[in-house]
């Protein structure tokens, strides 16, 4: 796992190099730091990000590091005042987003811990609370389109086991003169009972003998010890041929395993999707995109390819894609999948600003700045762009 881990970090540091154009996470010129204010369209940019590294597992520390690297522009007036706005506009939009209702409270569970952020997880979890008491009722908990990736799926309504049939037993005896007590909690009552309650993480800790003190991970690991100890079902004989329905229910199980950390997993269950639906692109493409995560780049490739040979118009595919061929340093190569993506959608400025990073460590200067300048005329507040042609004119 230790591996696993190690993988995934030095991918989330090559994706933030890829996208920033620089191996600062802000794309800054720390020599020339601008002083004007982030634009809203530059806020989204960074908070977006943010939230893929929650829904990939980061840890507090690692998210106050974030808002700390922003300099003066991590301060938490600055991102509480933007996200009153970003609220407003996320409440007034009739469309769904489940998914970025449970991303934001959950990086308001995270902020809890510094008091540093907590104005800015406080704020978040407001949002995302309002977000999804109004669509929760309604919502469908399947997999809704080809565009899902990984963390698109929400877990919802997944009852806890209590602590005592979690462990097999091992918590202590009832007395005779008191009748069992046992407590059935949501995943989410669940984290936030053990992160207002430092004995009872302690208690678990050692209970689980692990040495860890962050609630998700001892949640995560009650959950697996808990599927462990279920009997294996037992799978029924039928002459019928597989089902879109199994299809789809192996998808979902991966996707589950991928946002618990198993990727590997989820992989196996994707491969099971696939054997029996061969042209089912978002398992290639989630497959890619988590082989990718992984270290496993060159099957990420072929991952993607297949996707793409399914649909070539997958303009996601192909923006990941030349992600992992950026990691590569085939600069050419992920250029000519930036290509592709504005030959179908030419108003993609974020296209336009990471095929200047690469045309920039090509040596292309010139050519660098004409995308920076494209990305500009399609968003001219985007200050990640002005940031990069600044640098390059002083140069």
């Amino acid at each position: 796992m230790q591996g696993l881990l190690k993988r995934f970090w030095n991918w989330i540091q090559q994706f933030f190099a890829q996208i920033f154009g620089s191996s600062s996470p802000l794309g800054q010129d720390e020599k020339n730091p601008l002083k004007q204010p982030l634009s809203d369209t530059d806020y989204e940019f960074l908070f977006s990000q943010l939230l893929d590294g929650v829904a990939h597992g980061w840890h507090e520390g690692r998210i106050l590091k974030y808002f700390e690297d922003l300099g003066e522009r991590g301060k938490a007036k600055l991102w509480v005042a933007w996200l009153d706005r970003f609220g407003e506009k996320a409440l007034s939009s009739a469309a769904p987003n489940l998914q970025l209702a449970a991303r934001m409270m959950r990086l308001g569970e995270l902020a809890q811990s510094f008091q540093k952020i907590e104005p800015i997880g406080q704020a978040a979890y407001d949002i995302g609370r309002q977000l999804y008491t109004r669509e929760a009722d309604s919502a469908v908990w399947e997999y809704a389109g080809p565009d899902t990736k990984v963390t698109d799926v929400l877990e919802t309504d997944i009852k806890a086991p209590t602590i005592e049939e979690s462990l097999g037993g091992n918590a202590p005896s009832p007395t005779p003169s008191q009748p069992p007590q046992t407590e059935t909690l949501t995943i989410d009552q669940l984290l936030g009972r053990l992160q207002q309650d430092p004995q009872l993480v302690a208690q678990l800790s050692e209970q689980l003998g692990i040495d860890s003190n962050d609630p998700q991970i001892l949640v995560d690991a009650l959950i697996r010890q808990f599927e462990a100890q279920q009997p294996p079902e037992t799978p029924q004989p039928s002459t019928e041929p597989p089902s879109p329905e199994a299809v789809q229910n192996y998808f979902n199980q991966g996707v589950e395993q991928a946002n618990l950390g198993d990727l590997e997993a989820a992989i196996a269950l994707w491969d099971q999707a696939l054997a029996i639906d061969p042209n089912f692109a978002p398992a290639w493409h989630n497959r890619g995109s988590a082989l990718g995560t992984i270290g496993q780049l060159e099957e990420a490739i072929a991952s993607f390819d297949c996707a793409l040979a399914i649909n070539d118009q997958d303009i996601e595919a192909l923006n990941a894609k030349g992600q992992v061929l950026y990691s590569l340093q085939k600069w050419p190569e992920a250029i000519a999948c930036w290509d592709q993506v504005l030959a179908i959608q030419p108003n993609y400025y974020q296209a336009w600003y990471n095929r200047g990073s690469a045309l920039e460590l090509m040596g292309q200067p010139s050519e660098a700045i004409e995308s920076y300048q494209k990305a500009l005329e399609i968003e001219p507040t985007f200050e990640l762009a002005q940031n990069r042609l600044q640098a390059l004119s002083q140069e």
